[in-house]
């Protein structure tokens, strides 16, 4: 039977679902890296998130695509995205050990701002007021959720520099984002995030020779095992999204990982945000809700240059 391909409203439709379910994938792995941060440095955390997802990425790639779709066939690309990705994963790993999880996802939602731009003057893609409104209001959350914590006046070194760190990891995954896009032109899903499991092996290994190495426990394998399941799923989903769908059109979704946060932070912590949080809440609802409801003009979509 020859599959039937999905219509653009379809792919669209598709492509937000793919990135909502990475956001929520994304927001477990934060919690899991927090976790084992109690417990390991940095590096052993980026090394073993990295090739803890390399048995479940495998198993979805022999069930999925045949071998000749494993391989990436342009390297470089494949090399400055597990590079640049690497580094993003680090930083952000540290802001995850120095801050509250809701706190560092926060500020990985700055990612979805500034890859806007990027994908503007990088590949083309056109703004629309709607795009602009949405992103603006999704920002706007951000900052709401995050006001509480940084006016507090017990803040130090520690909390300073995970939030210094967390800034620089999304401006890093804004680019490695619309570097992504531009990859799915010729690159499969699966080579994509076979390939930055592997590179992120690596890097992680090299950063554990100089952060070190703590001795695993039940309690250390059990966040990182998650913490590679659920970095395999996210990069999967998060993947095939960008590949149906514009980043400018995703980017609002993006911050839905926020909502998730606090649901996980009630279930497992009992912690409520308080109105700040809860202003925050409602404008990156509205945020979806502009893209999810309004649609996209005609003429308004992805150009590579």
């Amino acid at each position: 039977m020859v599959p039937v391909p999905l219509s653009r409203a379809d792919r669209q439709g598709s492509a937000i679902a793919l990135r909502l379910a990475a956001a929520a994938f994304a927001t477990g792995l934060g919690f899991c890296v927090h976790g084992a941060a109690t417990h390991a440095e940095t590096g052993q955390i980026v090394f073993l998130r990295a090739a803890l997802s390399l048995p479940p990425l495998l198993l979805w790639a022999w069930l999925s695509a045949p071998p000749r779709d494993w391989r990436p066939r342009a390297p470089k690309k494949h090399l400055v995205r597990g590079l640049a990705g690497g580094l993003a994963m680090f930083l952000n790993f540290y802001a995850l050990g120095q801050l509250p999880v809701t706190h560092a996802q926060a500020l990985s939602y700055l990612a979805p701002v500034l890859s806007i731009p990027a994908a503007v003057i990088l590949l083309g893609e056109r703004l629309t007021v709607r795009t602009v409104l949405a992103v603006s209001l999704g920002f706007a959350g951000m900052m709401a959720m995050l006001y509480t914590s940084v006016a507090r006046p017990d803040w130090g070194w520690a909390e300073l520099s995970g939030m210094a760190a967390g800034i620089a990891s999304a401006g890093v995954m804004a680019l490695v984002r619309v570097h992504i896009r531009a990859m799915t032109a010729t690159e499969t899903t699966i080579s994509i995030a076979l390939s930055f499991a592997a590179i992120g092996t690596v890097i992680g290994f090299a950063a554990m020779l100089v952060t070190g190495w703590v001795p695993m426990t039940a309690v250390l394998w059990a966040w990182l095992g998650g913490a590679g399941l659920l970095g395999a799923a996210t990069h999967i989903t998060a993947t095939e999204a960008v590949a149906r769908a514009p980043v400018s059109t995703l980017a609002p979704f993006d911050y839905a990982g926020l909502v998730f946060a606090v649901i996980l932070d009630f279930a497992i912590f009992a912690h409520l945000p308080g109105p700040w949080g809860w202003l925050g809440i409602g404008l990156i609802a509205a945020a979806g809700l502009v893209t999810a409801l309004g649609g996209r003009p005609d003429g308004s979509g992805f150009r590579l240059r």
